[in-house]
């Protein structure tokens, strides 16, 4: 089924990456004025030229030309989810982007009739480019229904031109579903590449072992990744060597570390090295989860606009596993594990780039906040996120935090050292960094500068960045706060609109260990139901530490990173909460105003300073005809 009678039929029989908004055309009546959808295209975010886009598909690099791949599920013919293509871009830099303007894979074989859905970068040995991707024969497909076997295979697609065409092989699909014997939920979106721990831990050749996972669950049982090995010298040789993780039905330790779902989508496996300690290093999972349980917290008295999935991971160790339904020759048990994003973001896929030497990954940016009237009537739905990089984040001295113990936050390791303190380690990420430079250096880009400034009282509408700072909605901020012991909020608005009524706020509570984002409604009628503007919520602590030699303790600083790109904002707090959200209601800024709740005494909550980069952006890239 590539389309369906209604969004309710939709969202029942279709996996997440088809997930659309539940308000229909039918429910509302959208204004008539284009204007309210002028300006929501992203400037510097990798979209198609139209039509529906969801997950990141086979991010990767070629080192022998230099060039780097990200390709994408596209609906060329339309703009809600079916008739599932690749599309695809290519860039000499991860900074400017060649989009093309025809799909590189479609589906146009028995074994992929109805949809070439995600896929990865395949590590190669025969001079070719390897795409192996998810062959879709019948439809529907979803973890709430009986899954046929076969309707999810496993395909390969090859190009020795480096990637100007692309055919799929002859031998597709080179696995024709889930393992013999298993009730799964789901069997979808290989992800390939070597795992020198799991080698290691499993006594094979880490130069010449390649692990492939395909994701999904076994049927009330758990979510879970199927484990493979694949040969480098024939990719279509996968070995099946058992599901990786047996976690349980929506699993949920605490709200620092979300729910781990019924299924799982587009799973990855990484290891992740200490920046200061190389010999120390931990093995994470990256899971897309669908069947998620109701939470209050993300969508606090409001209507559920967004499909019950969420974007997190997990961290574990390698162990022996069981050899029965729900294990096979080696299990990654689970430790601790967070929210990779806690807004709009889903289906992360990474890949290591062996120039920067790090995990980038790529996530969609859902469209679900939107009505369908307004979502088709803008040509396009959905984009990429700026590529960030994951790296392992490591505090030392640590005795506490804003509020918590720290035994109750499961989202770190908390492992103690020789001075009565703690080392903390958690998944921590930030844009790609030679990005974020390339905008600062846009040809138009303008920069503003705040000093040190307290905050409270009289003084505060003082400590801004006026009107006169903005001519656009793609803008950079970087800022940092001191925050007292008393303080009981902290933050940033931007007003978007000249009487203040209206304002995207960032702000932070240290007692509720809360970090919010309020977005601004629609100035239109009806906004409420046109537009889901329920702020995005999301929970993040400062950490305390002591000095080992002086005794004397320090609050950590908290350090907001901003970018608005149009309709699209991406916040990360302390590198360690990131949140993707949609500013509809945000086409003008009359300014940007610090806030803090300290008025007097020695102890007040100040700004530390703030960096403001207006008008940022790169070249165009031209789009390339296929």
């Amino acid at each position: 089924m590539t389309a369906a009678s209604s969004d309710e039929t939709l969202q029942t029989l279709a996996p997440s990456h088809s997930s659309i908004s539940p308000t229909s055309s039918a429910e509302i009546t959208a204004p008539s004025d284009t204007a309210c959808i002028k300006g929501w295209r992203p400037s510097y975010h990798l979209l198609p030229p139209c039509g529906w886009m969801n997950d990141p598909c086979a991010p990767g690099y070629d080192a022998k030309t230099g060039v780097y791949y990200v390709s994408f599920q596209w609906n060329p013919n339309g703009f809600d989810w079916g008739d599932i293509a690749w599309g695809s871009a290519t860039s000499s830099d991860m900074i400017s982007w060649v989009v093309r303007d025809q799909p590189v894979l479609s589906p146009d074989m028995q074994y992929d009739q109805n949809g070439v859905w995600t896929g990865c970068f395949m590590p190669c040995r025969d001079d070719s480019l390897t795409y192996a991707y998810t062959s879709v024969s019948s439809l529907p497909i979803n973890f709430t229904i009986p899954h046929r076997r076969g309707c999810e295979s496993l395909s390969l697609a090859k190009s020795f031109d480096n990637g100007k065409t692309w055919q799929k092989s002859a031998s597709n699909p080179i696995l024709p579903g889930e393992p013999e014997g298993l009730d799964v939920t789901g069997w979808r979106d290989p992800f390939c590449a070597l795992w020198p721990s799991m080698s290691k831990f499993l006594g094979l050749d880490s130069e010449n072992t390649l692990f492939g996972i395909i994701t999904g669950g076994i049927r009330h049982v758990s979510p879970t990744a199927f484990l493979y090995t694949v040969d480098p010298n024939d990719v279509s040789k996968w070995t099946y060597l058992g599901p990786i993780t047996n976690v349980g039905l929506n699993r949920r330790l605490s709200r620092w570390s979300g729910d781990l779902g019924k299924n799982w989508e587009v799973a990855n496996f990484l290891t992740l090295s200490d920046e200061n300690d190389s010999s120390i290093t931990r093995e994470f999972l990256i899971v897309g989860t669908e069947g998620c349980l109701p939470d209050e917290e993300m969508t606090p008295g409001g209507r559920q606009w967004r499909s019950a999935h969420g974007q997190l991971w997990l961290s574990g160790s390698l162990q022996e596993g069981k050899r029965n339904d729900v294990s096979g020759a080696v299990e990654m048990t689970y430790r601790f594990g967070g929210h990779l994003d806690r807004g709009c973001l889903y289906a992360a896929n990474s890949f290591f780039d062996p120039k920067c030497q790090r995990n980038i990954v790529w996530g969609w940016v859902i469209e679900e906040d939107l009505c369908d009237t307004l979502r088709c009537k803008q040509g396009w739905s959905g984009m990429l996120s700026m590529p960030r990089e994951l790296f392992l984040q490591t505090l030392h001295n640590v005795v506490g935090a804003s509020k918590s113990d720290l035994s109750s936050i499961t989202s770190i390791e908390v492992e103690e050292d020789r001075h009565g303190s703690y080392s903390v380690r958690t998944l921590a990420s930030r844009p790609y960094l030679p990005l974020t430079k390339s905008l600062r250096q846009g040809p138009n880009a303008r920069r503003s500068r705040l000093e040190k400034s307290k905050l409270g009282g009289s003084e505060s509408n003082k400590v801004a960045f006026t009107s006169d700072c903005f001519r656009t909605t793609r803008w950079e901020l970087d800022c940092s706060f001191r925050v007292s012991k008393r303080c009981s909020e902290v933050g940033v608005k931007i007003s978007n609109s000249q009487d203040l009524s209206r304002a995207t706020t960032l702000m932070f509570e240290p007692q509720s260990e809360t970090f919010t984002i309020e977005r601004p409604s629609l100035r239109t009628l009806s906004s409420s139901k046109l537009i889901n503007n329920a702020p995005e919520v999301a929970p993040h602590t400062l950490f305390t530490t002591r000095n080992p030699v002086t005794g004397e303790e320090d609050i950590e600083i908290l350090h907001i990173q901003a970018w608005q790109d149009n309709s699209v904002l991406e916040v990360f707090v302390n590198s360690r909460t990131a949140i993707s959200t949609r500013l509809y209601g945000a086409k003008e800024i009359c300014g940007m105003t610090f806030f803090g709740t300290d008025s007097s005494g020695d102890d007040t909550t100040k700004l530390l300073g703030a960096v403001l980069w207006d008008d940022i952006g790169i070249p165009v890239a031209p789009t390339q005809s296929s």
